[in-house]
């Protein structure tokens, strides 16, 4: 099993105007992104908007994209549903294909709130592990959950299954309970999903993070990690101050449709999100394209344009 570590892309979804899937735009990012400092991919993330395709586009994406990764990057795919039968029917698509993954990664399941007991969770989650010939990445993400969130309880009897290689934490408040709980352990990596959060992950021993400005700033993003291994912690959270406020400036501002404005903006083809979300305008684009301007120092590396 290869390392959880560094900065991985969590990689968007091109869709054009029509709001037709862009394949195209697709391989001449990964093509892109391949000749950066980045450790990897996730494919079908919340910024890879999943919850807004079929499962045969969404097994088009995973495909494309594992095809299109450098074979020196990870690459890890997201394959949850809503529930366990269409998860494991969608899991066993992607193992017949035999797809270049190094790990899936499952979202909580989270319609039915208040029933999603720790229980529930454990037998959603083992019986995919159970299962998978990837090992799994459990992930963590209330705001795009209903606010359903992985207990510290629930996260050591799942951090015992031997498929279950760690945990990708979106929330804003639980990565210091989630060290507490399962940090420090060689067989069970906590992974940050935000730059908000990858400094205390690291300080408490994980390895890196999954961060929507390294779609548009990967290099910037990139260089985070060595700078933590070459030139020390504190070094690194100077470096890691500069990057937040570029991404804070930018992208961040409007979710997916930010982070695929600031790609567009810096030679991507990020297309534009799938509707119900919007655009964003052309105010605030240009808002983010002043933003970048500000930033030139720390992203002339990024720029593809």
């Amino acid at each position: 099993m290869r390392p959880l570590e560094g900065i991985i892309i969590p990689a968007i979804t091109p869709f054009d105007e029509t709001g037709a899937l862009r394949l195209d735009y697709l391989k001449n990012n990964y093509e892109l992104w391949n000749k950066t400092c980045v450790q990897g991919y996730m494919a079908l993330g919340s910024n890879g908007e999943f919850r807004s395709l079929d499962d045969d586009e969404a097994f088009a994406v995973l495909k494309a994209a594992s095809e299109a990764a450098a074979p020196d990057k990870l690459f890890i795919g997201g394959i949850g549903r809503e529930s366990l039968a269409h998860t494991l029917k969608f899991l066993d698509r992607v193992m017949q294909a035999q797809l270049k993954m190094d790990y899936v990664s499952v979202l909580t399941p989270h319609y039915f709130k208040g029933l999603m007991t720790d229980d529930a969770l454990y037998a959603y989650y083992t019986a995919i592990a159970d299962r998978s010939s990837y090992p799994v990445l459990l992930y963590c993400a209330p705001g795009f959950a209903n606010n359903v969130c992985i207990s510290p309880e629930l996260l050591t009897r799942l951090a015992d299954h031997p498929n279950i290689a760690g945990i990708k934490d979106t929330s804003k408040d639980m990565m210091n309970t989630y060290m507490d709980t399962a940090g420090g352990r060689d067989d069970f990596e906590i992974f940050s999903g935000s730059l908000g959060t990858i400094m205390t992950c690291m300080e408490r021993g994980g390895k890196g993070g999954i961060v929507s400005a390294a779609n548009y700033f990967p290099n910037a993003c990139g260089k985070l990690c060595r700078i933590w291994k070459e030139e020390g912690p504190e070094a690194a959270k100077e470096y890691h101050a500069k990057v937040l406020a570029a991404s804070k400036a930018t992208g961040a501002k409007a979710s997916v449709a930010g982070v695929k404005a600031c790609m567009n903006l810096m030679g991507y083809t990020a297309g534009v999100p799938r509707i119900p979300v919007l655009p964003c305008s052309e105010e605030l684009t240009e808002e983010f394209r002043e933003a970048i301007g500000t930033f030139h120092d720390l992203i002339q590396d990024d720029l593809q344009a």
